[in-house]
């Protein structure tokens, strides 16, 4: 390698791992103040939301959401499962469950943190993958249909990693270091295409959404729009949400972009998560602000409430 080369990747290094710093602080920040919201406003009844760290459909359309107390789902009403009970960050669905980092619950066996897990049975039982008691990972996406595809953005060095972009194919056996090229802002949240292992999606804070058809090795800026969330549609392979006060669908065959309103928003208040249902047009949104809202995809139709600053009830 030419001594251009080297310095140029020595470069690429240094501005990812600003970037990751960056992003493991604000959403730190993003955390700290949800508690706070709570804990100023004296709670919000028997049944809320602490925090939220992801969520995603199933095949048979329950709504999954990762709560900083474990799992919740939606299905028509609310219910809190009778299964382990785990802070899961960097929730990730699949069509047979999920993947997640993050940190064990009361009385759990798991060490903190737990590294990569997943699950197989929505949660039921939690196997580790890899990198326990060393890593939690905030920013990662795993693959809905090919599931033994998972990427992540690593902001600690850990055995295996440095600071930066890498993904397995064989569900953690084995992992790739990426040069993630053309990414220069903070990563807010990364989605990989359900069937396709070589193509994933970052959202950044004020750089906007970018698209990766190669590993994650050069990313393309698809939107200037500042972009908090970002999803893969299982129903249309075709389709990625992303979005920040507003939900942008972006078209792979053409790069065309619509813009679908959401309800109103506080001024510091930003989409985290999408989930898209893969039976139907159906999608759902979390705020930062722990608010939840499902839309039905048609044309006029209107953004249900599931949950309002946390409570469900």
């Amino acid at each position: 390698m030419s001594k251009k080369h080297r310095e140029r990747a020595k470069k690429q290094k240094a501005q990812q791992r600003n970037l990751m710093y960056g992003a493991t602080l604000i959403i730190g920040l993003l955390i700290i103040g949800g508690l706070y919201w709570v804990n100023a406003n004296g709670g919000l009844g028997s049944e809320t939301f602490q925090d939220i760290h992801g969520m995603s459909y199933t095949l048979d359309g329950e709504l999954y959401v990762a709560t900083h107390y474990g799992l919740r789902i939606y299905d028509g009403k609310w219910s809190n499962p009778d299964i382990p009970v785990n802070d899961y960050m960097g929730y990730s669905g699949t069509e047979d469950g999920f993947y997640s980092s993050g940190h064990p619950g009361a009385g759990s066996n798991l060490i903190n943190p737990l590294g990569l897990v997943r699950s197989t049975d929505y949660g039921e039982t939690v196997q580790t993958i890899d990198f326990s008691g060393q890593s939690d990972f905030h920013i990662m996406g795993a693959s809905y249909s090919n599931t033994d595809v998972v990427y992540v953005y690593n902001a600690i060095p850990n055995a295996k990693m440095q600071v930066g972009m890498y993904y397995t194919l064989d569900s953690g056996s084995t992992w790739q270091g990426v040069e993630a090229v053309g990414i220069f802002a903070q990563p807010y949240g990364l989605a990989v295409h359900p069937t396709q292992e070589n193509i994933v999606a970052v959202a950044t804070g004020g750089g906007g959404a970018y698209l990766s058809t190669d590993y994650g090795e050069n990313f393309q800026r698809i939107s200037a729009a500042p972009a908090t969330s970002v999803t893969f549609d299982p129903n249309d392979e075709n389709v990625l949400y992303f979005g920040y006060q507003a939900v942008s669908i972006y078209t792979l065959d053409d790069s065309a972009i619509q813009d679908i309103s959401v309800p109103d928003m506080d001024s510091n208040e930003a989409i985290l998560y999408i989930a898209s249902d893969p039976n139907s047009e159906r999608i759902a949104i979390a705020t930062s602000q722990w608010d939840v809202y499902t839309w039905d995809g048609t044309q006029g139709s209107q953004w249900r409430v599931l949950a309002d600053k946390g409570s469900t009830s």
